[in-house]
């Protein structure tokens, strides 16, 4: 796995889960300065545009961080 900092992707797109969470604006921000774009999705939903976006532009653009429907958080 590539660190972040080192990846020249274009676009992150997270998948929340079964839902859609919002994004800590402390991340979104971080994200921002590295150039990154960001969009945040409910995992099915983040899945399918990583999908489609990786087919169309190449996965060297694009890249996901998927959590899996049904994770519970056991804090």
């Amino acid at each position: 796995m590539q660190p972040l900092t080192d990846a020249s992707i274009d676009l992150l797109i997270i998948g929340t889960g079964a839902y859609i969470r919002p994004l800590a604006p402390k991340t979104r921000t971080y994200l921002q300065e590295l150039g990154v774009r960001v969009e945040v999705l409910d995992t099915r939903n983040a899945a399918s545009q990583f999908n489609l976006l990786a087919t169309e532009r190449g996965v060297a653009e694009v890249a996901a961080a998927l959590v899996p429907i049904g994770f519970a958080d056991q804090r």
